[in-house]
């Protein structure tokens, strides 16, 4: 089921619903009480197992040897 974001036209507002049924979208915004929400742009997160699920992994490249501790922080690897 999916999470949507709502925005509304008049205060701002930002507000998140579980949407199961037409039923689930909100008609007013809880903030300020004006009709008019619109869904809104999210952003969304992606863990990877392979790096553990705190960075994305990725292979090291040139650009790895550059990191100042050493090692890639995203390389997936563990010091």
């Amino acid at each position: 089921m999916p999470i949507y974001e709502y925005e509304c036209g008049k205060c701002g507002a930002r507000i998140e619903r579980l949407i199961r049924n037409a039923g689930d979208i909100p008609k007013k915004c809880p903030t300020c009480g004006a009709a008019g929400l619109r869904k809104a742009l999210s952003t969304f997160s992606v863990a990877n197992a392979s790096s553990g699920g705190d960075l994305p992994a990725h292979e090291p490249s040139s650009a790895c040897a550059s990191c100042p501790s050493g090692s890639c922080p995203y390389s997936g690897a563990m010091d």
